[in-house]
């Protein structure tokens, strides 16, 4: 009977170990994207590669972000660029060692109803989508992808969850 709960026991231990070390990582990072250096692909327009930089405003590289598909809209958006509106898009982040895909995003933007320092509202948005792939280096995450803009700068949290 000692045998057999010792036996358990080193199972259960064993089991236990195991599990921890198959559990998943929890991970977060943000990226901040300077708006005023995006350039558009030529041979693509729904591609845009912007630089990245850390949170002094210092560049660190470049990020190029795909917009998959316009999967809805309220119509507000299709004659003006900067829109009051909502919509539903789809992401694709070309990232250092590999990509990160948001399937829908649902977004919002709209004219601030202040004016800034020098006089001038600032269109805003903010938009929040699941992430539902990854290749490379982000093989098989998924999470959610929340961000924040202004007309300068997009400020995009990916909280991960790795395999």
């Amino acid at each position: 009977m000692i045998k057999m709960r010792l036996v358990c026991a080193i199972c259960l231990t064993l089991l236990g170990v195991t599990a921890t070390t198959q559990a998943a990582v929890h991970r977060r990072f943000t990226l901040i994207l300077d708006f005023s250096t995006c350039v558009v692909d030529p041979t693509n327009p729904n591609i845009v590669t912007c630089q990245e930089k850390d949170g002094t405003g210092k560049p660190v590289g470049n990020i190029q972000v795909t917009f998959q598909s316009l999967i809805a809209g309220d119509g507000t958006c299709a004659t003006n660029p900067l829109c009051n509106g909502t919509w539903h898009e789809g992401y694709l982040y070309r990232l250092p060692g590999g990509t990160i895909t948001v399937s829908t995003a649902t977004a919002y933007q709209g004219q601030a109803p202040f004016q800034d320092e020098s006089g001038f509202a600032p269109i805003t948005g903010f938009s929040v989508g699941e992430i539902t792939a990854g290749a490379g280096r982000y093989k098989d995450v998924t999470g959610i992808l929340t961000m924040r803009w202004d007309a300068n700068v997009c400020i995009c949290l990916f909280d991960i969850i790795e395999p």
